[in-house]
């Protein structure tokens, strides 16, 4: 993932040597540094060390500003709102720009870009034993007893009709039905041998009748078989965003993938945790899953590879950036240091 290679570069490059400190702010009590586990980006829970990328990257720009600190968990909702009450002075994680977020706190130039993303359950290749259960299923053998007993009943018909006035229609009822239920199966078929015509009037009528209720019925047959062989597999094709009306979807409460299906008027499920969503699709609660694509590149790979995946497009841009208070004097000094090291990192 180039954004992702991007983000760890920057966060364990090392600063030029020929580049001046940026002068930073030195507050009079460590600040407080809001962080929520979001792999691969900040990885951790209360009372261990926090590791990944911008966890690494806002280490790096905290040295060198010389900035003393300390951790403090929450959820992103709870890192904007305490951003907002002053009970934070940054927020590091994989926090998403939004016009609504700048109205209530500052960004920094963004770290990383990259969009949401669609999780789905894993379908392994069709088999010619799934087209076969496809074929011959319950529905099927239904259909295939309907048409029997249609063609017996107008078999029948026609030997009445024809019996005492047509040698091909014998008047005992063995032979007699046999004849009736061949002439049926033969014009339903359309093969027409024509070794059994009927010649009485009211059985030229039922042979009309006949044929043309056989044109219908042998098209719906026809769409029927059709459909059980890929009706299944057009619902399971979700190429992308646009056909999530029809899915059982899921997503993260209080994210932008949350106000993204909101916008779409969409019907979905919100949870707390990643992991959750998607072990709801491997229940069978949930037909997909929209988050952020690396997060959840990184919560499928932690536990889920064989079971769910990815689909390949990605939607609806997502930038992440660290949060500060509105007015914050360490947005200047971090926003100096991204950008010169976004440009050694192009550079390399």
């Amino acid at each position: 993932m180039p954004g992702l290679a991007l983000a760890l570069a920057l966060a364990l490059a090392a600063p030029p040597e020929a580049a001046e400190p940026a002068p930073a702010p030195t507050p009079a009590r460590p600040l407080v540094v809001g962080v929520t586990n979001t792999p691969p980006f900040v990885v951790g829970e209360a009372g261990e060390r926090w590791t990944g990328t911008a966890m690494d990257l806002w280490r790096n720009l905290a040295d060198e500003l010389h900035l003393n600190y300390t951790l403090e968990p929450r959820d992103i909702d709870g890192l904007l709102r305490g951003l907002e009450d002053g009970s934070l002075d940054a927020a590091v994680a994989a926090i998403t720009v939004t016009a609504e977020r700048e109205q209530r706190v500052d960004f920094t130039h963004p770290f990383f870009t990259t969009g949401l993303a669609v999780a789905v359950a894993h379908r392994p290749p069709e088999t010619w034993f799934d087209i076969f259960l496809a074929v011959f299923s319950v529905a099927f053998f239904r259909m295939i007893l309907t048409f029997a007993a249609m063609q017996l009943v107008i078999g029948a018909l026609m030997w009445l009709l024809e019996r005492g006035h047509n040698p091909n229609f014998p008047q005992r009822p063995g032979p007699g039905l046999l004849a009736g239920l061949w002439w049926a199966v033969v014009t339903m078929a359309t093969v027409g041998y024509g070794d059994k015509v009927p010649v009485t009037v009211p059985g030229r009528m039922l042979a009309m009748l006949w044929m043309l209720a056989s044109l219908i019925i042998l098209t719906t047959a026809t769409a029927s078989i059709t459909t059980s062989l890929t009706i299944n597999k057009l619902e399971a094709q979700v190429r992308g965003p646009e056909d999530l009306g029809k899915l059982r979807v899921g997503t993260i409460t209080h994210s932008t993938s949350d106000a993204y299906l909101r916008d779409m008027k969409l019907d979905y499920r919100g949870f707390t945790d990643p992991a959750v969503g998607l072990a709801a699709i491997e229940a069978g609660q949930l037909d997909a899953f929209v988050f952020d694509r690396p997060l959840l590149t990184d919560a499928i790979a932690d536990g889920h590879a064989d079971t769910l995946e990815l689909l390949p497009r990605t939607f609806h841009r997502q930038d992440y950036a660290f949060a500060l208070p509105t007015g914050s004097p360490l947005r200047e000094s971090v926003n100096r240091l991204l950008a010169r090291d976004l440009a050694a990192v192009q550079d390399m």
